[in-house]
């Protein structure tokens, strides 16, 4: 028990000791800016939730980011003629939708779910750029003020509350989910097990539809529009996410929580580019950050066995050298 505090402590130490220094060394960071760290962090974190099943099964997806866009072109069309529950049947409706589209074409056409993902992106941007023009809106999808109270501050908190809870159960609670997580690490044991991993990967992309739902409606109530642009320019609202998945799934060894290690990496990572801004930091630098850190993210994540193997032959040495 004691030892299970101390992981959880110093986990959460990482975000407090990074906003700490970014107090100190910025004038303007501080506690006046936590509601814009912590807000800038919860719509990647429901992408993170949506693309950890995904990632849990070995495959990548980039069409979290469209599908999203695509929930709120549908919610906008739905909510112009029936209000707020409009609103929200269509956000659901339009990232369940881009969900199953992506699970069906990858189960059929059995290629490479990165190439089905971009695909499915250059295809959803179309279709969100024209239920925009059916709006009325242009590129710029706007919402009425009664949807924007739906997932305004601090009630978006509590919506990735809820986004949490669901993907906590899932994971956690059911045997789809148990399933996912050993399905990256060895699928051919549960195929040997009797285990369809090709379905298991279609359920993986349509259980991202319930978070990409959730996050349709956080990103048009937190500025009260969402763009739309075509040349896969959605593709970059998931790296952050993505990076924030990986760290989580590093930091699952101190705790075994999936959702919360997300909304901690995710957090962190706000934390990091809010203080790059308070100092001063250009788009361009700022870029360039994110993509070194993508890169060692990765590294890191897809070298831990060799990492692992490393430690354990210097421990071994070590021993061996104390004995001798």
């Amino acid at each position: 028990m004691k030892k299970k505090i101390v992981s959880v402590a110093g986990i959460f130490a990482l975000p407090v000791v990074l906003f700490l220094f970014f107090s100190l060394v910025c004038e303007g960071f501080g506690l006046h800016t936590t509601q814009v760290v912590v807000s800038q962090s919860l719509i990647p974190t429901v992408l993170g939730l949506a693309m950890a099943p995904v990632m849990m099964c070995g495959l990548m997806d980039f069409s979290s980011g469209a599908r999203v866009i695509l929930g709120a072109a549908v919610g906008a069309v739905l909510g112009n003629s029936l209000g707020v529950p409009g609103f929200l049947i269509g956000c659901i409706a339009g990232a369940f939708a881009g969900g199953f589209v992506i699970a069906f074409l990858y189960r059929i056409l059995r290629i490479p779910s990165m190439v089905v993902s971009m695909g499915v992106v250059l295809v959803m941007e179309v279709a969100s750029y024209k239920l925009s023009e059916v709006a009325g809106t242009g590129s710029a999808v706007k919402f009425s003020e009664a949807m924007i109270n739906i997932g305004s501050w601090p009630k978006n908190l509590i919506l990735v509350a809820v986004a949490c809870v669901i993907s906590y159960l899932i994971q956690y609670k059911t045997s789809t989910g148990c399933q996912i997580m050993a399905c990256g690490n060895d699928e051919v044991m549960l195929k040997n097990m009797g285990v369809n991993t090709g379905r298991l990967k279609f359920t993986a992309f349509a259980l991202s539809g319930i978070f990409c739902a959730f996050g349709a409606v956080i990103q048009s109530c937190y500025s009260g529009q969402v763009t739309v642009a075509i040349g896969m320019v959605s593709m970059s609202m998931v790296f952050k996410p993505m990076m924030g998945v990986l760290i989580g799934m590093q930091l699952l060894r101190l705790v075994d929580n999936m959702p919360l290690m997300i909304f901690i990496g995710e957090l962190t990572i706000s934390i990091i580019f809010n203080g790059f801004i308070a100092l001063g930091l250009t788009d361009n630098l700022q870029n360039i950050v994110l993509g070194v850190f993508l890169l060692l993210v990765l590294g890191i994540s897809g070298n831990t066995a060799n990492i692992a193997e490393y430690r354990r032959k210097q421990a071994v040495r070590k021993a061996a050298g104390s004995r001798a």
